[in-house]
């Protein structure tokens, strides 16, 4: 008994130091189970779930490409509770072929520096496809012509469009094309107008004895989120109309190129430039460009290319038509401007009342 009582400390002891060690092991093993696994990206999904099922980022994730081989490690983007920081790397319209045509992703054949559709491994197929689509709308709300960037047909891979909740039990609100890549239907033009669809995309230029021109949506609106696909031939005075009714025609975003201001300057009649964009270098002069607009209560905020150029308060009036512009450039004979995508989304409420 006593030689039992003896030894009895030292069994405690190897039994304590094998419950912590095993504690050890099981803290490290759950540690590594909360852990992101190498090529995959629940950090990411934490904030944006639809991900998970995305084209884009599912097909990407096959080949063991993660969210941050695009868009770097964006760790600060990713600590940000309050989603005002951006991540590393993000990329506009004008951006993504060149983007995807990366040596180490989709390397162009033939020495080009764009992969094109016959890089595609069934060129064939491709044509079928652009056979069945061009002029059309896709289900991810983008037109298809012979133009299109590698998102207009492959994916919805667009985490940016902030949808607005609505009260109650409803749904929330969706991006709505204005345009159907097709005609003009839901927009009205003028006698002085020279709007059409061609290939896809709504071209304009200075209307009857090159008076100015604005192609209207024939829908109001009030409160919402635009985001306009355009581009240009230089030089060129264009725009987009906010809020425009027959008595005032709201503010415009301006499209031009007018030293110190830049296109993405907002214009409010009778009183001039509200808001100044001075920076030469957001818009591809040589490319597709897309304006965002929220336009809420008093407020507009302008991006363009995803980078914010800014907000002006006080405009008015309070609800009215969206509205193409352009007129005609002194130095220019042959201005044009072409709409590829119109979007909309309807924002439930004023943000200050």
């Amino acid at each position: 008994m006593r030689s039992y009582i003896r030894i009895n400390p030292y069994l405690i002891a190897a039994i304590i130091v094998v419950a912590g060690f095993a504690g050890f092991l099981a803290i490290c093993s759950a540690e590594e189970s909360q852990a992101e696994k190498p090529n995959e990206n629940s950090k990411c999904y934490v904030c944006h779930p639809d991900m998970k099922t995305e084209e884009l980022t599912t097909d990407h994730l096959d080949m063991d490409v993660t969210c941050d081989e695009c868009h770097g490690s964006s760790t600060e983007h990713m600590h940000d509770e309050m989603l005002m920081t951006k991540p590393d790397l993000l990329f506009g319209r004008s951006e993504v072929e060149r983007m995807c045509s990366n040596p180490t992703c989709h390397k162009p054949g033939d020495g080009r520096e764009v992969y094109g559709r016959q890089d595609h491994k069934d060129p064939a197929a491709v044509e079928e496809f652009f056979e069945k689509w061009t002029g059309r709308m896709r289900p991810n709300g983008r037109a298809v012509n012979h133009n299109s960037v590698c998102t207009d047909c492959h994916g919805t891979h667009n985490i940016s469009k902030p949808l607005e909740t609505k009260s109650g039990d409803e749904q929330q609100a969706e991006w709505v094309a204005a345009f159907n890549g097709r005609d003009l239907a839901g927009w009205q033009t003028s006698a002085a107008a020279n709007w059409k669809v061609q290939s896809g995309r709504i071209v304009g230029t200075a209307g009857t004895n090159d008076k100015a021109s604005t192609l209207w949506t024939e829908a109001i609106h009030e409160n919402y989120l635009l985001a306009i696909t355009f581009r240009v031939t230089w030089p060129v005075h264009a725009g987009i109309w906010l809020r425009g009714t027959e008595s005032k025609s709201g503010p415009r975003i301006e499209i031009f190129d007018s030293a110190p201001a830049f296109t993405g300057s907002v214009l409010l009649p009778d009183k001039g430039l509200a808001l100044t964009n001075i920076r030469e270098d957001l818009v591809d002069r040589e490319s597709w460009n897309t304006i965002s607009a929220r336009v809420d209560g008093d407020k507009v905020q302008v991006w363009l290319n995803g980078e914010e150029i800014g907000s002006v308060r006080g405009i008015e009036p309070a609800k009215g038509k969206i509205g193409l512009y352009i007129e005609k450039h002194p130095t220019s004979k042959s201005g044009q401007f072409s709409v590829r995508e119109v979007q909309i989304h309807k924002l439930a409420e004023p943000e200050e009342k």
